[in-house]
């Protein structure tokens, strides 16, 4: 389980299904969706799996079913995506959000902190992020916004 407050927008824009595609989203639909399309198409080396949000306090808490989505060779170090359902009425609406750590974006900030000082900059000179590495994981990203949009979005 989830708390909310861990999850962070990922910046996209919910998608509203209509009422018919509406009847027939669900969390179990959405897993098998990028399942597959993953499979068929771009071979991230993800889990999805179905999971629960927790939202509110001791007494107030509500929990809601959503989706999933690590990477298998890097899921202590790379962001994990949350995928909820809210419906309402006759119409549906997907969010994804994103939440834990990445271990090289905590770097680059701070090595961007650093930068000012010179003591900073022989710190980074020594401990440099490894840009590759870098632009790797964020290759992943788009990748798996892309699974994300086309199957869902």
């Amino acid at each position: 389980m989830i708390k909310r407050d861990v999850l962070t927008p990922s910046g996209k824009p919910s998608v509203r299904y209509s009422a018919e595609n509406a009847q027939i989203l669900s969390v179990e639909v959405a897993k098998k969706l990028l399942e597959d399309v993953n499979e068929e198409k771009y071979g991230l080396p993800i889990t999805v799996m179905i999971d629960q949000v927790k939202s509110g306090g001791l007494f107030n808490s509500s929990v809601e079913d959503c989706v999933i989505i690590r990477n298998n060779e890097h899921s202590s170090d790379y962001f994990s995506y949350c995928l909820t359902i809210q419906k309402q009425g006759k119409m549906a609406y997907l969010s994804v959000y994103y939440y834990g750590m990445s271990t090289l974006t905590a770097k680059r900030r701070q090595s961007e902190e650093r930068k000012g000082s010179l003591g900073g900059m022989l710190m980074n000179a020594i401990s440099g992020v490894d840009q590759a590495a870098y632009d790797a994981e964020y290759q992943y990203y788009d990748m798996l916004d892309a699974l994300i949009d086309e199957t869902l979005g």
